[in-house]
Order: structure tokens, then C-alpha cells, then sequence
């Protein structure tokens, strides 16, 4: 979710407006102790230091040695140029501020500490001082847009709403300003009383960008206000058709239907200030900007910790996240106020990168508040169940995907991912009957999936069961799937236990050739290789098998095989007996194989 779209035009801008290292040097491993403190014992050893942690994005290290690098140099305003943008990226104010007010006396046309110590005035309510701090800091697109926006919010704080709308209406210049000027203008306008103004601006907005959650609040919300609820809940159902579960929509559309007083989305200057940077920061960080538009986002929730209900910290908690600061992330996104539309969001998040981390327990804590607090978010459940699979606990997902299940009135085509990922973990739990049925439910929903054709198809080849209807099945998925290689390996190992060896061969090179760094496809190769009489061939396959990093028990197998240079353990060709055909629920499976399942490749299991 984001504050405005993105604005295609603002693309060029950003590579310039984003702050550069202040040298160019060549990055140089830093040594580090034991206790991951870096020994630096020259100015020299202290740049080198900060440089690599420019080229890792490491703004927390970064920050610490460009402010060591200014104590050493006092006079080199570029290293606390950096410290200030390093240590206002990563949150820390309180360090940032006294960094910054320095800087703006030593170098006046510093525009990023110029902004720093205007949100600070901002956020106190010292309107005019702020305007006095902005002056002479518009030079550059971005900068003049931003500038132009906290004086006319200072403006507004002073009482002079006029001035402040006329100031946003003199902007000229990159046609990405528009959306930015109308939404800004129309809540100053409201936040003066005049709603016939305010309601125009918003309705222009719309016109340009009806797919901004934050236009589409501001205007229904302005509709509502002036008596017309039910204009008001049309365009949020409209974009609610579109975006179902967007929590900002939903929660406006709770409050126009709840009878009471309908606030707007921005009701003072300071608000409308961190709406801004907010906005500003998410379209920079959606074009890839990264240090830039966490200083934005930094200072919006400085100013305002719950800044468009939790939109802001959602944002932040992206762009963290997408650079590697998943620490950093986690840590925003649980600060999202707990009463915040986008609180629900925000804590799914953080659990799943907190699963990323392998923080489990607390991952499981965090799925469990985002289900608590909205209950029908099926993502969440997902999600969780996703966890719990790969970490091999498939009874916990399978009752986490049940809980799931239980929220729908009637599944739709868009659910057959729940019954699939249930029937893998009920599969994987050893319990087939339900697993069957789960997949047959996927594809009642969705007839002619690829992913659950295949596995499904796959599993009754490997019992023994239903051969003619399963081959048709994964070749449907094949043929659905032609460049698939992990769908290609389930045709050629079902041809394999089918004793087709030769074709078996065709269908394991060509899914070789397909995914090219899969154990498990080598391994499939070699065994068919063996079964051909191509035994050299077979011996390469099962020793690239290994080298690519099978793992046990497969990899067991694999050694087993190289060690006699033969094939040992094979899979058994099938023979289908009459019963299992008239019931595959109570079939036995086949001896213990040295092959995994199909992949799971909607989770990314391979």
C-alpha cells in the first residue's frame, strides 16, 4: 500500500536527489573484532570503514563512522552531511538533530538538514521559525515540491490558509507535481472550513488518481462531511472492488456507515506536514530510492508516529526490508499503533520477516495478533501455514490452513491455494485420504491447475493408483507449464516407476535443461540413465547430484550409488493391483523412495 501511486516522472529525479557518498573510494574489507566492533585507528582506517558500509547499506555502521570521521575533521562538512542523512535513515532523531542544526549553520544550502530541522520545528508547532529554516532551500525538483509543501502546512499552522493554498497553486514545473498539489491544497482547505474548495481539489484528484487509497479516503471522507454519504461509500466500494481488503478503505468506510461525526484524513498542519514526507518518501522509495526515502519516511513518523494510519511505517517497514535491514524492518512495523488501520498489516509483516530470520516463536506471536485483529485476512493465515510447512511441522499447518478454510461462507476459484497447500501438509503428515481430497477440492475450484494437476498426479503414480488418470494429469500440467522444469521431472520419474525408461531419459534431460541447479532432477537423471544402459552418464549425474548439494536422506542414496558405481535403492517400477485401482485412499504406498515429492514451487519450497 502507498500513499499516492507512483508518479512515472518522478523516475529521473530520484538518482539525483538521492545523496551520494561524499568520496569515491575503493571499498576495503574492515577489520572487525570478535565483539563486531570495527578497530579503526586513523581517520583513513575510519573513511575506509565508512565506505564499505556505503556499499553495503549498512546506515547503522555507516552513520556511527561518518560521525567518527567528522569528530576527526570538524571541517569537512560532506562527512556530517553523511552522518546526518546515515543516522536520521536509521531513526535515531535525538542523534540526527544536533547533527543537523550544526550542519544548516556550516552549510546553509544543505537542503536534507535543512528539512530535518524544519520537521523538528514542525512537529513543536513552531510554524514561523520553520518557514525562516526553509528559506533559500528549493532549488531542484524534488526539493521544491517538498519545501513548497512544509511552508504552506507552516503556513496553515500560522492561521494564513490562503497564503499556504496560494503558495501550493504558484508551484510550477514537473507535471508529478499535480496529484501532490491538488491533495495537499484540498486538506488545507478543509483544515480551513472551506469544504466546497477542499470537495473540487479532491474530486480533480480522483479524476487523476482514483487507485491512491489516500485520494480515495481524503475525497469520501470530504463527501461524507458535506452530507453526501452515499456518493461517499460508492467511490469506496468502487475501489474496494478493486483492493477488497485495503484496511484504510475499510476503516473509512466504517466510520461513514457508524452514524458518527466523519473526521477528515488530515486534520492539522503537523498531520498534513508528515503526509508530505510521507507521500513524498513512499513514491521515492517505490522507484527504488533507499536512503532518501528513509530520511522522508523517517521524519513523517517523527513528526507524526501513526502518519496515515500506520501508511507510513508500512512503507518504511518495505523499503527496510527490501535492503536488507530486516531488524530495522521488524522494529518499525511493530511501533504501528495498535488502534492504526494498517496495525493488522503491519504485524503480518513483521512475522514474516521475522520467519525469514528464523525467529520462530516470535514469528508465531506476531501471525497470531494479525489473525486476532482481522480475522478474515486470509493472506495471514497463509502466510503462517507457509512457515509452519517449511519448517516441517505439517500437522500445525494443516490446522492453521483449517482455520483459514473455516472463514469462508463459500470457496471461490481464488481459494484453491488454501486446499492445496492443506493437501501438501496433510500429504506430507501422512495422511493421504485428506490430502486426496483437499487437491480434488483445489481442482473442483480451479479444474486444470498446473501445480495441484501435478502433485496430485504425481502421488497416485507413486501408489500405484489411478495410472492412466494421473499420467493425463501430469502431462495436462506439462503441456500447461512447458518450460516448467520441476512439473517435466514428474512426468519423467512417473515414466520412470512406469518402467518407460526411454522415455523416461527424454522428459529428465529436458527438465534437466530446464532448472539446471535442482540435486533432486540430477539424481531422477542418473537413476534413468543406469535403467538405459548410458552407465558413465548415469555415475556424472549422480556426482552433480552431490556437488549441488542434495541433502539427506536423498543425499545417503546418492553416496550409496557413487560409492558401488551402480544403482542401488532405486525407486520400484510400478504394478498396479486391482484394489488399489477401486480405492486409492486405502492403498499402501510404494517402498521408501530416494526422491522428494513434487515441488512446491508457490511457496518456493525448491
Amino acid at each position: 500500500m502507498t500513499s499516492f501511486r507512483t508518479v512515472p516522472a518522478l523516475r529521473p529525479f530520484v538518482a539525483a536527489c538521492l545523496l551520494a557518498a561524499a568520496f569515491a573510494a575503493p571499498a576495503m574489507a574492515a577489520a572487525k573484532s570478535d565483539d563486531d566492533t570495527v578497530e579503526l585507528t586513523s581517520l583513513a582506517g575510519i573513511f575506509l570503514a565508512a565506505r564499505v558500509a556505503d556499499e553495503t547499506k549498512d546506515v547503522t555502521h555507516g552513520a556511527e563512522f561518518y560521525q567518527q570521521a567528522y569528530e576527526a575533521d570538524p571541517s569537512n562538512a560532506a562527512w556530517l552531511e553523511r552522518a546526518v542523512v546515515l543516522t536520521t535513515a536509521q531513526g535515531d532523531l535525538k542523534t540526527a538533530l544536533p547533527m543537523a542544526k550544526i550542519l544548516v549553520k556550516k552549510a546553509p544550502d544543505s537542503q536534507i538538514a535543512s528539512f530535518i530541522v524544519t520537521a523538528d520545528l514542525l512537529r513543536q508547532k513552531k510554524f514561523a521559525a520553520s518557514i525562516k529554516t526553509l528559506q533559500g532551500n528549493d532549488q531542484g525538483a524534488l526539493a521544491a515540491l517538498t519545501a513548497t509543501l512544509l511552508k504552506a502546512w507552516a503556513l496553515t499552522g500560522q492561521g494564513k490558509t490562503d497564503e499556504a493554498i496560494a503558495l501550493v497553486d504558484s508551484l510550477e514545473g514537473e507535471s508529478w507535481y499535480e496529484p501532490f498539489k491538488l491533495i495537499h491544497a484540498g486538506l488545507m482547505a478543509d483544515v480551513a472550513g472551506n469544504t466546497e474548495d477542499s470537495l473540487a481539489r479532491f474530486a480533480k484528484a480522483y479524476e487523476q488518481d482514483g487507485n491512491s487509497v489516500r485520494v480515495v479516503e481524503a475525497y469520501a471522507r470530504e463527501l461524507a462531511r458535506a452530507g453526501d454519504k452515499d456518493k461517499a461509500k460508492e467511490i469506496l466500494q468502487e475501489y474496494l472492488d478493486r483492493a477488497p481488503r485495503n484496511p484504510l478503505a475499510i476503516d473509512t468506510m466504517a466510520d461513514i456507515e457508524s452514524g458518527k461525526p466523519v473526521t477528515q484524513a488530515v486534520n492539522t498542519p503537523v498531520e498534513g506536514a508528515a503526509e508530505a514526507l510521507s507521500g513524498l518518501g513512499t513514491a521515492l522509495g517505490q522507484e527504488g530510492g533507499f536512503e532518501l526515502a528513509a530520511v522522508y519516511l523517517r521524519l513523517a513518523l517523527y513528526i507524526d508516529p501513526d502518519s496515515g494510519g500506520g501508511l507510513a511505517a508500512l512503507s518504511l517497514g518495505d523499503i527496510l526490508d527490501s535492503n536488507g535491514l530486516g531488524d530495522q524492518a521488524i522494529q518499525v512495523l511493530e511501533q504501528i499503533p495498535t488502534q492504526s488501520p494498517f496495525r493488522p498489516v503491519g504485524i503480518l509483516r513483521a512475522a514474516v520477516v521475522l520467519a525469514q530470520q528464523d525467529r520462530i516463536d516470535e514469528a508465531k506471536k506476531a501471525f497470531e495478533e494479525a489473525i486476532r485483529k482481522n480475522p478474515d485476512d486470509l493472506a495471514a493465515y497463509i502466510a503462517y501455514g507457509n512457515m509452519q510447512r517449511a519448517k516441517e511441522k505439517y500437522e500445525e499447518a494443516a490446522d492453521i490452513y483449517s482455520r483459514a478454510i473455516e472463514q469462508l461462507d463459500k470457496p471461490v476459484r481464488g481459494n484453491w491455494t488454501l486446499f492445496y497447500f492443506r493437501g501438501v501438509a496433510y500429504e506430507r503428515a501422512k495422511q493421504w485420504p485428506k490430502a486426496e481430497a483437499d487437491f480434488k477440492k483445489a481442482l473442483e475450484l480451479f479444474p486444470d491447475q498446473p501445480l495441484v494437476l501435478n502433485y496430485l498426479g504425481y502421488s497416485w503414480v507413486d501408489q500405484g493408483v489411478h495410472l492412466d488418470e494421473a499420467l493425463d494429469m501430469i502431462q495436462k500440467a506439462v503441456d500447461l507449464r512447458p518450460n516448467d522444469g520441476f512439473i517435466v521431472d514428474s512426468l519423467g520419474w512417473a515414466y520412470y516407476r512406469l518402467g518407460r525408461y526411454e522415455d523416461a531419459v527424454e522428459e529428465l534431460e529436458r527438465a534437466v535443461s530446464l532448472e539446471t541447479a535442482d540435486p533432486v532432477l540430477n539424481d531422477h537423471l542418473g537413476d534413468a540413465y543406469w535403467k538405459v544402459g548410458r552407465k558413465l552418464e548415469a555415475q556424472f549425474q549422480w556426482r552433480h547430484a552431490r556437488d549441488l548439494g542434495a541433502k539427506l536422506p536423498e543425499l545417503e542414496v546418492i553416496n550409496r550409488k557413487i560409492a558401488a558405481e551402480r544403482l542401488v535403492d532405486s525407486a520400484p517400477r510400478i504394478t498396479p493391483s486391482p484394489e488399489a485401482e477401486q480405492d486409492s485412499s486405502r492403498t499402501k504406498a510404494a517402498k521408501p523412495i530416494s526422491f522428494s515429492k513434487p515441488a512446491d514451487q508457490t511457496s518456493g519450497a525448491r
